[in-house]
Parts: C-alpha cells; sequence; structure tokens
C-alpha cells in the first residue's frame, strides 16, 4: 500500500524544529491496511546512492493505549526522536540536550565518540506495537514479530535506502520486552539487539534467559540492555543480564542517568539508542 504523508501535529512537544535543520530529514507514515503503521525517519544529507542501516524502534505501554493512529507517532510525537537524530548532527551534546538527565561521564563518551567519527545516520521504523503486557503468555509477541519479518522489513527494503544486511531492533519498556521476544524468535533477522529499560518481571528472567541460549546456540549479535539509576526494572534487568551470561549469551548491560518516564525517552534514552545502532551496525566500536 502506498504510503500515506499524513503528519499530526505534536501533541506535546517543544517548538517545531527549524525549516533548515528539517530538511536534513524525512518522516513518512506508512499504513498496512488497517492493521499496523509505522513512521519512518530517513537521512536526507547523503548522496542518492547511500544506503543506511535500518533500527526498528518500538514505544512503550503509553503509546499503545493511544491507538494504531497516534502510537505509530510515540518515537516522534512523544519522544522527540527527530529531534535527536538532527542533534547528534550537530555536536556537542550538553546537558540541556539530554534534558538535564545525564552526568559528565554520559556526556563524555557520546561526545567522545561523535568527535572520534560523526554519527552516520539510520533510517528508523517506528511501527505500532501491541501491547501484551497484560498477559504472561510470551508467545503473545509472535504475531508481532511475523509482522516485522514478513511486512515490514521487506517494505521498509523496497521503499526506502536501507542497508538490507544491516537490521537491528531496540524499544522502551513494553517495547523492550517485544524486542527481545521478536528478536530470539526471529535469531537471523537482527544484526543488533537492544533495549531501553525492558518491562520484564522478575520470575521471567529464567525464561528469557533460556529463549536467548536457544536463539544465539553459538554466534549471535551484540546485545545490549540498558537500563537507568531509578528504573523499577533495573534489578531485573541486572538479573537478566547476568542469567545470559551464564547461558554463555554475550551482553552488554549498562546504567545511564534518569527516571523510568518520557523526560528518559526524549533524552538519555533516544540519544543512547540511535548512537549504540549507528556504531554496532557498522561494525565500529560503541560509544
Amino acid at each position: 500500500m502506498a504510503a500515506c504523508s499524513r503528519t499530526p501535529e505534536r501533541r506535546d512537544g517543544p517548538e517545531p524544529i527549524p525549516t533548515t535543520e528539517a530538511r536534513d530529514i524525512e518522516t513518512r507514515e506508512i499504513d498496512f491496511g488497517t492493521s499496523q503503521k509505522a513512521v519512518v525517519i530517513t537521512p536526507r544529507w547523503g548522496a542518492p546512492t547511500d544506503r543506511y542501516p535500518l533500527l526498528i524502534a518500538l514505544h512503550g505501554r503509553g503509546e499503545s493505549g493511544h491507538g494504531l493512529a497516534t502510537g505509530a507517532w510515540g518515537w516522534v510525537h512523544d519522544y522527540w526522536l527527530d529531534r535527536a537524530f538532527l542533534k547528534l548532527r550537530k555536536p556537542p551534546l550538553d546537558k540541556a540536550s539530554l534534558l538535564g538527565i545525564t552526568d559528565d561521564a554520559q556526556l563524555g563518551r557520546l561526545n567522545g565518540a561523535l568527535s572520534a567519527k560523526p554519527f552516520g545516520g539510520l533510517v528508523v521504523a517506528c511501527p505500532y506495537t501491541p501491547d501484551i503486557l497484560g498477559t504472561n503468555d510470551l508467545a503473545a509477541a509472535e504475531p508481532f514479530a511475523e509482522f516485522v519479518e514478513r511486512e515490514l522489513i521487506p517494505r521498509l527494503q523496497a521503499e526506502f535506502p536501507v542497508d538490507a544486511k544491516a537490521t537491528g531492533i531496540d524499544g522502551v519498556s513494553l517495547g523492550g520486552r517485544v524486542a527481545l521476544l521478536a528478536a530470539f524468535s526471529r535469531p537471523k533477522l537482527f544484526r543488533a539487539i537492544g533495549t531501553l529499560q525492558a518491562a520484564i518481571r522478575k520470575a521471567e528472567v529464567e525464561e528469557f534467559a533460556r529463549r536467548a541460549k536457544k536463539a544465539f546456540p553459538d554466534t549471535q549479535p551484540p546485545m545490549r540492555l540498558l537500563t537507568s539509576s531509578e528504573d523499577p526494572f533495573r534489578t531485573t534487568l541486572q538479573a537478566l543480564s547476568n542469567a545470559m551470561l551464564s547461558q554463555g549469551v554475550k551482553n552488554e548491560f549498562a546504567v545511564v542517568p534518569g527516571p523510568h518516564d518520557y523526560a528518559f525517552n526524549r533524552g538519555p534514552g533516544s540519544y543512547e539508542m540511535l548512537m549504540w545502532h549507528d556504531r554496532v551496525l557498522r561494525s565500529e566500536p560503541r560509544p
């Protein structure tokens, strides 16, 4: 189905991005009948023949509750991902960039990485993420994983300037939960797996670790579990990281400053997600 160019107004955000900066990206909604939508951010600063890594970014539970048409815009309208995307093109980052939710160590790490190599850019696809937190059935993510594999990624590869060999998945809270389950059930689909404050229950840690081991018995893509100082899922995610390591599943466990809320998503969450996938999907050193 043809892409839709409609761009709803930002519901709760800062002033619109200046036109001169907005020209560096294209933000577009694409429809999949009545069952799914995705909002896609594409760099416009490269040559027509340039190809970019693809990141599938999944939003949190609050946006799921807003419904399909609004929820798919969560990363742009609610988390301001487009602003972080453009700011990474014009470093350095400062405390205001991350809404004050940062420290000198994090800023130094991100700015050091940007100084060593500029942000290359990603095609970021933000599909509507179904709310599966109301059930303990981990198979509840399977219909979404099938959609990503059979419909979303093939269409993105056909219509957008993506590198077909460099696809990552990430998500915040509910989105992190869905990202892990989708990646574990489709182990050859992604070259990088990330999460932000993933919503994992303590009782599920061993099952998630078992699924990770089953998905990646030998080789595996880079994986990161990022949490924050005030994230209620922090101790559970630490336990999950340790459980996967004990199973031989490598992963990076990272703790950065911040709460589990919209301000985190708009600040550290967006920057950390974009920077990590920009480097990992290009096989470059992590920030």
